[in-house]
């Protein structure tokens, strides 16, 4: 129709393409989307030119199509990803599909995952160089390029780190069973974590140049993308979250997270009744904050997650969040090699607490935000919660026994989550 109409060349029709690709993304047909993504890229190129903010916007889409494959295909696997990075894109329809419509899930090689990783971080990458040049860094299309920029580097490192993991713990394990003479299967089995801690030293310690560069330059951008998104507040925001809300109870794992007595939103209301009633929830949801801090005797937010007001923001925050989870994994896996002098594990067990913590505030900064601006319900107030129970219910050390950093609060989380994929159950049975 847009064809017919407008014509091939046309910006009507590349962006007709472009929801023609959204459309098969969620669907799960990922050949299809990437062939419409692509004939909207190239049309925007002929129509707008190649330094268009249009045709940075599709090469952001097709980015985030080749980080949504990935993300899907290590999901199946049982992988974990960034949690924000398949959900920044144009148009934001949700993660959640029925997984019975579209292509069945095509099982990829971590070879194949890489190379579509790479793709991605190309398109990323010019669509970031394109929109600071056109846009401005402080544009919001700008900063949701740098943190998407950012997550996909994070993804490579961590993808590549992985493998050169299971490559070493393999052979540790052999050095293992040769050095102490191990036959039995069962026995071996005690030695793994040995075996994982020594091959995480080594691994830390033979990182390439590459490596090294690819993540400073991810914290880089996931860092500055957090900053410039807190120094230039675009859309509706909130007072920023001041205390951390610890988990003992089902209510108080909700301070600070949901809003109670808020109206209620009435389909009978008329146009004009129902846009006061969106004044009342937005004041509401202002001095929400304000009663809670003062009632409160939680420990303070620390950093840059104090500022955070914004969904732009909140998603950015989550991102480094996750980032900065992976790396309390990785050196929590370190502490367990018990070859490293004193000197040297207490460095790295102040550098773990000190990453957790941090990661704790963004990902607590970014909840606050996200269910005082979304429904309950939204997925990404759900994929928050679920990020933040994980890290929660991680322990403090290299030993499970170390004790968890707040299990109770992980647990009212996780019930919360529940929760509503129960009445959610419910409702679609009724």
């Amino acid at each position: 129709m847009c064809k017919s109409h407008f014509g091939s060349l046309h910006p009507a029709t590349a962006s007709a393409y472009n929801n023609v690709g959204l459309m098969n993304k969620l669907l799960g047909n990922y050949e299809q989307s990437r062939a419409a993504y692509h004939e909207s890229l190239r049309l925007y190129g002929e129509v707008c030119g190649k330094d268009h903010a249009s045709y940075a916007a599709a090469l952001s889409n097709l980015g985030m199509l080749e980080r949504g494959h990935v993300i899907e295909s290590e999901a199946n696997e049982g992988e974990e990803t960034e949690d924000g990075a398949a959900k920044e894109e144009e148009v934001d329809l949700g993660q959640l599909r029925d997984e019975n419509v579209g292509e069945l899930p095509k099982k990829m090689s971590a070879m194949e995952r890489m190379q579509l990783n790479e793709s991605a971080i190309e398109y990323l990458d010019e669509a970031y160089r394109i929109r600071i040049s056109e846009l401005g860094e402080n544009h919001p299309h700008s900063i949701t390029s740098r943190s998407q920029l950012g997550s996909a580097l994070a993804s490579a490192v961590i993808a590549e780190r992985k493998q050169q993991l299971n490559s070493l713990i393999e052979k540790e394990l052999r050095i293992l069973k040769d050095r102490r003479n191990i036959s039995d299967a069962r026995e071996m089995e005690d030695h793994v974590p040995e075996a994982i801690a020594k091959a995480a030293t080594k691994s830390s310690s033979s990182s390439n140049r590459l490596s090294k560069r690819r993540y400073e330059a991810a914290e880089d951008h996931l860092r500055g993308a957090l900053n410039t998104a807190v120094d230039n507040p675009r859309g509706e925001s909130v007072t920023p979250l001041a205390y951390l809300p610890s988990g003992i109870s089902k209510a108080s794992s909700r301070a600070g997270l949901t809003l109670p007595n808020l109206p209620k939103k009435d389909r009978s209301l008329t146009k004009k009744e129902r846009r006061k009633l969106d004044k009342e929830r937005r004041r509401e949801k202002r001095k929400a904050p304000e009663k809670h801090h003062a009632t409160s005797q939680m420990s303070p937010v620390k950093g840059i997650a104090a500022r955070v007001s914004t969904l732009s923001a909140a998603t950015a925050a989550q991102n480094l969040a996750l980032f900065k989870k992976y790396h309390c994994d990785w050196i929590r896996l370190t502490l367990g090699d018990g070859s490293q002098d004193m000197d040297k594990q207490a460095h790295d067990t102040g550098r773990l607490t000190e990453a957790m913590e941090e990661s704790r505030n963004l990902y607590e900064a970014a909840l606050y935000v996200r269910s005082s601006i979304l429904p309950a319900h939204h997925p990404e107030v759900i994929a928050t919660k679920f990020s933040l129970a994980e890290l929660l219910d991680s322990p403090r050390g290299p030993d499970v026994n170390a004790g968890k950093f707040d299990e109770k609060r992980a647990n009212a989380l996780r019930e919360e989550i529940l929760e509503f994929l129960q009445e959610k159950d419910e409702q679609s049975q009724s």
